[in-house]
Order: structure tokens, then sequence, then C-alpha cells
């Protein structure tokens, strides 16, 4: 099994900048291009913390509007800069996050277990 990781992305709202000088939303992009020009493609991509910069709703809803073009199958693992509450509202079609707490899981569906701890 080949799995990528895809870390400390910072995603901001639409239109604005991480730390006000990084395009973090074109650096994303440019990584799931790359992913998909590779000769092997991963099976899984392991998006880790901190996927959002500061937490907001809106810096998630840029972040999925960026991952509908990722053509492999992802899993979502938060980090101190996300929000649990929006980041599960964002992806409330991953069944695989809890419902409430913190947002940790196991997922043995894989060859390898996939074991997501939140910070």
């Amino acid at each position: 099994m080949l799995i990528a990781q895809l870390s400390d992305l910072h995603i901001r709202p639409e239109g604005v900048l991480y730390l006000g000088e990084i395009d973090s939303a074109q650096h994303l992009r440019e990584a799931i291009a790359q992913l998909h020009r590779l000769d092997r493609r991963p099976d899984l991509v392991l998006i880790t913390g901190d996927l959002s910069d500061e937490g907001h709703p809106d810096e998630y809803a840029a972040l999925r509007r960026i991952l509908t073009t990722l053509e492999l199958p992802f899993l979502v693992i938060p980090g101190n800069h996300d929000q649990r509450d929006n980041l599960r509202a964002a992806f409330a079609d991953h069944s695989y996050l809890p419902a409430t707490g913190p947002l940790h899981y196991c997922i043995d569906d894989h060859p390898v277990r996939i074991i997501g701890l939140d910070p």
C-alpha cells in the first residue's frame, strides 16, 4: 500500500494569503497535481493538520473546494490550528470522524491500520 501525506496546509479563506505572503491554497493545488502525475499513484492520502490556519468555516470551505480536485481517497487528521466542530461540519461526509469529542479514529480497512490522533 502506498500512502502519501500532505501536512500543515494552513489554508486561509479564498483570496487571503497565509502570513500575508504565502498562497497556501495554490501550494495545495500544486501538491495535488504532483500526486496525480506520479507513475504510481498513492492508494490513500493522509491530510494532516494544520488543515486550516485559524479553524474558521470559510477556511474549511476553501479547503473542500480544492479537495474536490483530488482523484484519490483521503483522510483528514486535525492539528492544533484546527477547530474540531468546524472541521467536523466541513467533513460531515467523512463517517470515520467521531460525532463528538476529540477527532481520534482508527481505520482497519487497509493493509495497515490508520490511526488519527487529535492533538
